[in-house]
């Protein structure tokens, strides 16, 4: 067979497809950040929450050496019709049917989970992608922005004058910053405002809400664990209340130190108006200059209709990098 499932433990194999990945990168999206094989080892055999991906390498008959690589994520806890795809050729050997083949393994496989609805994104501005998957009868359905604040050329005063707009508006609400291990009775804390991003736009996609429980926050823990992540989380509590009304969580890495990785910012409905994203976000900015000094560039992903995130990340620094397109595709 020309698809070969990688073992996470094979570095061989993981690094064949960090070289695919790179040598599109640089042609595909040359302001992405190059991949590091053990990085993706890891995520490979932890995922984000213990529920990894699964990927393979497309090796056609005739070559000595892999061409493409599929990704299949196919979630265990809910929308159990959903599969995301991500399909990657080398670009010394596109134009050559390899993409085509590797779109139908995928749709093989969908249909052998089970799952009847397929993602795929492409970049906005990627003509070619976009009539790839459009030949195979996926429709647009969504769009997301990838932004970066670049910490050298934050303007310290306008933080400064937004910190205390945000203070003066959160002033029933108290900041606390947490890093792993958290104990039970936090994480039974945070589920509900975990919960709270399943209120960011999803545009025209097939998505039911995410399901969050304590189970799920620890294994999200002890992946982050497993992958070698540093996991930063600030956390907003009713003074009053004692609820946990909002939280920001940023990662880094010690293999890609200059970089850190916007992970969830959301605010409970009943807790909202009281400027606590922005609050949240100052303060994780403040904890990690102490903390991790070498930080450079901290990305964030959004969807572009989520104009309220997109606002406070706006005046915190972050400035548009590229937006990528969501197709999906219903399978008969």
């Amino acid at each position: 067979m020309p698809f070969v499932r990688v073992k996470p433990d094979d570095m061989s194999q993981v690094t064949a497809v960090a070289s695919i990945e790179e040598a599109a990168r640089q042609v595909d999206d040359p302001d992405a950040f190059p991949p590091i094989a053990e990085m993706m080892a890891a995520q490979m055999r932890y995922g984000w929450d213990l529920d990894a991906p699964e990927h393979y390498l497309y090796i056609p008959e005739d070559a000595l050496e892999p061409v493409g690589s599929l990704v299949l994520d196919l979630p265990t806890r809910d929308n159990l019709h959903l599969v995301w795809v991500g399909i990657v050729v080398h670009p010394d050997h596109r134009r050559h049917g390899h993409g085509s083949v590797i779109m139908k393994e995928a749709f093989r496989l969908a249909r052998e989970a089970g799952r009847n609805t397929i993602w795929i994104g492409t970049a906005e501005d990627d003509q070619g992608a976009r009539r790839f998957v459009e030949r195979f009868g996926f429709d647009y359905a969504s769009h997301d922005a990838r932004r970066r604040q670049v910490l050298t050329e934050v303007d310290q005063i306008e933080i400064q004058r937004l910190w205390a707009m945000a203070e003066a508006a959160a002033s029933d609400y108290c900041l606390e910053r947490l890093q792993p291990p958290i104990p039970d009775q936090v994480l039974s804390e945070l589920v509900e405002v975990t919960a709270a991003i399943n209120d960011a736009p999803m545009g025209d996609l097939t998505f039911e809400d995410e399901k969050f429980d304590l189970q799920r926050l620890r294994d999200r823990e002890t992946a982050a664990r497993g992958r070698g992540d540093r996991v930063y989380r600030v956390i907003a509590r009713h003074r009053y209340t004692d609820e946990v009304g909002g939280h920001t969580v940023v990662l880094t890495h010690p293999l890609q130190p200059h970089v850190g990785g916007q992970g969830d910012t959301a605010v409970s409905r009943h807790h909202r108006g009281h400027r606590l994203g922005l609050l949240l976000k100052i303060d994780m900015m403040r904890w990690l200059a102490e903390v991790e000094p070498q930080l450079e560039i901290i990305e964030t992903w959004n969807n572009v209709d989520n104009s309220f995130m997109i606002n406070v990340n706006e005046a915190l620094g972050y400035r548009l990098s590229r937006i990528f397109n969501m197709y999906e595709l219903r399978l008969d």
